[in-house]
């Protein structure tokens, strides 16, 4: 599209996509109450799968260049903000929990290229004005499954992004990694370490610790569901996947007599998932 469309146009499709301003009652499911914790964990560069995984994943599929405008929704402090912007994209912050935005803004490295807000994932045309006829590209990172519905999500990001204008969603791969329906058996016999899972099709509001390892009492939610609910989704908010990508964990297992095995497995069984969706159209919407 031609940055000089008619404004109106672009207001009349914005406004098309537009998510309902009183999306479904869902519970909490920000970060606010762990910012500080998780802002020790990520720091300023990212945790171990940031740094080795996520990040360059990230800057290969979107091919991003210096002064073209990033998305990132559910940014936390900022860590794939600041890693974008280091290379001279323009990138526009927003995340629901007030906290983390704040410590993003403590964490600014620049100031011409870095922008926070806070904002609801599936409003965020009530918070965020995109620059001229929209993003160059949106990413949400390790967050969409924490997000319902999803359709109010997908809507909401598209409303911002230009025509053909890509998304890429990294979340922990909904095939193997099921919350408390899932794990590593390792099989003395055969000397193999393979994943089990005892739950995939049905969707599941699950309960999950705040502070994994350290035990605070504090709870938040995660929604498990099937890949198909989020490629049905996002195509009623007009986007066409269009290249997928699972990532294995970087982390190399403890040496010891099971070490053989826990290698095959750790190259064999994703930990990510990364898909690429482009906006195309406008769709129906669609529960989530």
């Amino acid at each position: 599209m031609s940055k000089n469309m008619d404004r109106d146009q672009l207001g009349e499709n914005r406004k098309a996509l537009r998510p309902p301003k009183n999306p479904p009652n869902a519970p909490p499911t920000d970060w606010n109450k762990s910012a500080d914790w998780y802002d020790d964990l990520v720091g300023e560069g990212g945790h171990f799968h940031h740094e080795r995984t996520i990040i360059p994943g990230l800057k290969r599929i979107l091919k991003l260049a210096p002064g073209q405008h990033l998305l990132d929704v559910a940014c936390g402090q900022g860590v794939i903000c600041r890693a974008f912007a280091q290379d001279g994209v323009r990138v526009t912050g927003v995340d629901m929990a007030p906290d983390l935005i704040q410590l993003a803004k403590q964490r600014t490295r620049f100031q011409d290229l870095e922008c926070y807000r806070e904002a609801d994932a599936r409003r965020l045309t009530d918070f965020v004005t995109p620059p001229d006829d929209g993003f160059d590209a949106a990413c949400c990172v390790l967050a969409i499954a924490n997000m319902t519905p999803l359709s109010p999500v997908w809507r909401s990001i598209a409303a911002l992004l230009k025509p053909h204008a890509p998304l890429v969603v990294v979340l922990l791969h909904p095939c193997f990694r099921v919350p408390h329906s899932s794990d590593w058996h390792y099989s003395a016999a055969t000397q193999q370490q393979s994943r089990t899972v005892s739950q995939y099709l049905s969707s599941a509001k699950l309960p999950i610790e705040m502070h994994p390892g350290r035990p605070s009492g504090e709870i938040t939610y995660t929604f498990h569901r099937p890949l198909q609910a989020y490629l049905n989704t996002s195509a009623s908010a007009g986007f066409f996947i269009e290249h997928m990508e699972e990532w294995i964990s970087e982390k190399r297992p403890p040496k010891g007599i099971r070490y053989e095995a826990m290698e095959r497995a750790r190259k064999e069984i994703p930990l990510f998932l990364a898909f690429k969706a482009r906006r195309f159209i406008a769709g129906n919407d669609t529960s989530g």
